[in-house]
Parts: structure tokens; C-alpha cells; sequence
């Protein structure tokens, strides 16, 4: 017995670290589960692909990203992270931007183009800044005074205009592909900003505009 016990300790000791190993590997490879808001809405905003051109998991991961969704009580938050993703997304086009001016100094007519798109996606961080200011400030409109509600998915799709000149103005560049991944994620998230400010100024309470709408 006296043999034997060191064995055996030492092989339990082995089957602890190996379970322990597998339970951190198991853990680190958990993806935080959606809450019950954010599947509702990704749901209700991605049903249409070919109308909204993004994914149920695009959607659900955008979202996600941000600890604000998981504790939204409306959609309205779940808009505003939306819109702030989006808004980070430009400024590191922007950014993008830049390095590739200066790459292509010899390159007149893809130096040309990309000083359009720093314009265009400068610009479109500064159209978001004051958009996600009218979503967070909005509140029902009284009489003829205030900011109608159809104001908010509408100042999101102003910066459509940004996003397809630059595309189109980098086209036929030789940096268009450097640049066409900015211009299908920020593509997407626009569409689902302005998708999850439609669901929020169209629904029923609790989670949209909190007005008492009778039933039928």
C-alpha cells in the first residue's frame, strides 16, 4: 500500500489539472449569451436580408459588443450602440484613409479619390455625433414642436450618401479594395442603425416610444 498511494495521488493530481485545463479552455471559448432584447429585435430587423442587406448574427454580435444592450430596456439603446459602432468604425476608415494617402503619393488619380473619402467619412462621423444626440435627447413630439420621429432613422441615412461616394469615387482606384471592407461593414451598420430606429419609434410599449396605445 505504501507504493501504491503515491501512484495514485499523483494520478489524481493529473486528472485535476487536465479537468481543470479543459473546464478554462471550455470557458474561454463561451460566447456571453444574447440577451432577450437583443435576440428580439435582431430578429425582428433581419428578417428581410435582401431589404436590409445584414445578418440576424451580424446584428446580434454589433450589439453585443457593447454592455449598454445587455441591460437596454428599449430599443432605443440598442439604436444609440448601433450608431456608436458605427461612428468608431468611420473615424478608423478615416484613419485608414490617411496611411493610404500617404502610400500612394505617386498615384494622383487614387490620392484624388481618397482625399474625397477622408472628406466623406470625416463628415460622417460628425453627421453621427449629432444624430446620436437627437436619439438620445428625442422624446414625444407635442403639438408641432420637437423633432418628429421619422427624423431619427433619416438622419442615419444621410451618411449613406458618405459612404457610396467614396465608393464610387474609389472605384476604379487602385486602392478600391484597400477600402472595401470599411465600405460593407459601415454599409451595414447603417442599414441596422436605421432598421433598429424604425422598430423603436413603431412599437408598442414598454419598449418603444412608451405612448398608450389603445388595443383593439
Amino acid at each position: 500500500m505504501k507504493t501504491v498511494q503515491p501512484i495514485s495521488l499523483a494520478f489524481s493530481g493529473i486528472v485535476i489539472i487536465l479537468l481543470c485545463t479543459t473546464i478554462t479552455a471550455q470557458a474561454a471559448d463561451t460566447k456571453p449569451i444574447a440577451s432577450g432584447i437583443i435576440l428580439e429585435a435582431c430578429k425582428n430587423v433581419s428578417s428581410d436580408f435582401f431589404k436590409v442587406r445584414f445578418t440576424h448574427d451580424f446584428c446580434v454580435s454589433t450589439l453585443q459588443s457593447d454592455n449598454r444592450s445587455t441591460n437596454a430596456k428599449d430599443y432605443r439603446i440598442l439604436a444609440l450602440v448601433a450608431v456608436d459602432t458605427m461612428k468608431s468604425q468611420a473615424t478608423a476608415a478615416t484613419a485608414k484613409v490617411d496611411k493610404l494617402i500617404q502610400g500612394a503619393t505617386k498615384d494622383k488619380t487614387a490620392t484624388r479619390a481618397l482625399g474625397f473619402c477622408r472628406v466623406d467619412y470625416s463628415g460622417m462621423v460628425s453627421t453621427l455625433e449629432i444624430c446620436h444626440d437627437i436619439i438620445q435627447s428625442f422624446e414625444i413630439r407635442k403639438g408641432n414642436e420637437g423633432v418628429t420621429p421619422f427624423l431619427l432613422p433619416g438622419c442615419i441615412e444621410k451618411t449613406t450618401k458618405d459612404i457610396n461616394d467614396c465608393a464610387d469615387k474609389t472605384e476604379f482606384a487602385s486602392i478600391s479594395v484597400g477600402l472595401m471592407k470599411e465600405y460593407e461593414d459601415l454599409s451595414m451598420l447603417a442599414n441596422l442603425s436605421s432598421s433598429l430606429l424604425l422598430l423603436f419609434i413603431t412599437s408598442p410599449p414598454p419598449r418603444g416610444l412608451g405612448l398608450d396605445i389603445p388595443s383593439d
